[in-house]
């Protein structure tokens, strides 16, 4: 590298590009690109069919936490978990002991549908559907939906 370098300090009629290619190495640094045929869009983020799993997995060890991350604020506002979610999110899942299972996401742009299988005491599944859209910080939980029993 600094034979590179020396070479630039050498050559000064090539400063625009002595400038620009330092330049374009450090932001290939800092921003990863995706390249290949992973279009999630997000570099390093994580996919929706992730975000998803990471929802299931949340439930499935009742990390309020996690699940409050993963709600979008105006999920939280439309279920009235704003001020407390965690607390929330305990007390609506208190008593019942129930697992999660993602069962298939289906994506579009920045919104993804995914599906899910719950089971609790009777043992029958229950699907729930999940909507989840792409914010600049990742995927965000936005509707949460049982079937009308």
């Amino acid at each position: 590298m600094g034979r590179v370098g020396d070479r630039r300090a050498l050559a000064p009629h090539h400063t625009g590009r002595a400038v620009a290619c330092p330049l374009i190495i450090a932001i290939a640094i800092a921003v990863p690109i995706g390249c290949g045929g992973d279009d999630d869009g997000g570099g390093d983020q994580p996919s929706a069919e992730e975000t998803a799993q990471e929802y299931v997995e949340a439930q499935n060890e009742h990390d309020a936490a996690t699940i409050c991350a993963l709600y979008s604020d105006r999920l939280k506002e439309r279920i009235g978990a704003m001020r407390n979610c965690p607390a929330f999110v305990q007390e609506q899942s208190s008593g019942a002991e129930t697992s999660f299972e993602l069962v298939g996401v289906e994506e579009s742009g920045d919104r993804a549908t995914a599906m899910l299988e719950s089971s609790g005491e009777s043992g029958a599944p229950v699907p729930l559907t999940i909507t989840l859209e792409r914010t600049d910080g990742g995927w965000l939980i936005t509707s949460l939906e049982a079937p009308a029993l």
